[in-house]
Order: C-alpha cells, then sequence, then structure tokens
C-alpha cells in the first residue's frame, strides 16, 4: 500500500511539474488573427491617404507626361482614399487601402484573378517590376491589362492604378500606371 501511495505522489508531481509548474520556458499565448489569418499587429491599419495634395501632385505629373489637361476629384479619408483625374479622352484613378490586412487583401485579389482568369492572359495578373515592395517574381506589383489597372502593395498599402488614355497602347498604359503608383506609394508614405 505504502508503495502505491508513493507511486501516486510521484505521478502528481510528474503531472504538476508537465503542467507548467516550475518550468522556466512558459511561452506566452499566439496572438489571436483574424478570420483570414490576419495578424493584427504586423496588418494593422495605417493612417496613410492620398490627400487633395497628393491628388494635386498626380495631376501634375500625369499632365506633364501626357501633355494634357485634367481636372480632379479627391476623396482623401483613410483607409479608403482615392484621386480621379479625368480629361479629354482620359480616366485615370488611384486608390489607396491603407486599411487593416490590406497586403493580405491583395495577395487574396491577385490570386483569385488568377484562378478565375486563366488562361486568358488579357484578365491575369502580369508582374510589373520596381513597382511594389521587393518580393520574389515581382509579385508585388501586377498589371491586369483586360482591367487596364495596376494593383501594387508595400507594407501595409495597397494602391491601385486603374488608366484609360484615348489612343494608348497597353504597354503605354501600363508603363504610366507604373510611374503614378511609384509616385502614389512615395506620397503616401508615413513617417
Amino acid at each position: 500500500m505504502r508503495v502505491f501511495f508513493f507511486s501516486v505522489a510521484i505521478a502528481l508531481a510528474i503531472a504538476a511539474a508537465g503542467c507548467g509548474g516550475g518550468s522556466a520556458t512558459t511561452s506566452a499565448p499566439p496572438p489571436s488573427r483574424g478570420i483570414k489569418g490576419e495578424n493584427p499587429t504586423e496588418e494593422a491599419a495605417t493612417k496613410s491617404h492620398i490627400s487633395p495634395a497628393d491628388c494635386a501632385a498626380l495631376q501634375k505629373l500625369v499632365e506633364e507626361r501626357l501633355g494634357m489637361e485634367l481636372s480632379r476629384r479627391s476623396t482623401p479619408k483613410p483607409p479608403l482614399s482615392r484621386c480621379r483625374l479625368e480629361g479629354r479622352g482620359a480616366s485615370i484613378n488611384v486608390y489607396l487601402d491603407s486599411g487593416f490586412a490590406a497586403n493580405r487583401r491583395y495577395q487574396n485579389r491577385i490570386e483569385e484573378t488568377v484562378q478565375f482568369n486563366a488562361p486568358d492572359p488579357r484578365k491575369v495578373p502580369h508582374p510589373v517590376p520596381h513597382v511594389g515592395e521587393k518580393s520574389a517574381y515581382n509579385s508585388a506589383a501586377s498589371w491586369i491589362p483586360n482591367l487596364r489597372s495596376l494593383l501594387a502593395v508595400r507594407g501595409n498599402r495597397w494602391l491601385t492604378v486603374t488608366i484609360s488614355v484615348a489612343g494608348k497602347s497597353d504597354r503605354q498604359l501600363r508603363d504610366e500606371a507604373a510611374v503614378l503608383a511609384r509616385a502614389g506609394f512615395k506620397l503616401t508614405a508615413v513617417g
């Protein structure tokens, strides 16, 4: 009987030690995640937005590059801000999403676009170098010819440029969208 109680006492001591009692390496609970696996710490919303002054700078850039006058309309409120430029035969929109998990939404959008539109090359994303953040295969910036849209991401800022200019080829539109996206990222960088 004494052996039985001794064995039970040892088993209880081992169980207590195994449940964290006296363990020197306790770890913090994992961070809570969003419903799609988002990490609130790394994917927090920012105050980044396209201000009226940013929109005016984008307008000036486009007017100089295309040699045409444009009107502008700004919607500067974060986390979804926008600059709309219009002129004779031209319509350009620059959208900035700086809300929670913008990077994740960008990745999901690109993946879904591929899934639903393959194998049509005009409907799937084509990588555009030197626009988004550095990434394998330039995957952080993509041109979708059918939509005349460039989607790009840097950190937690997802910038989309839609562009239509009469007389411009698909390649020219992509290149102009890339210039605008780079400028948009530079103008909206926080801190």
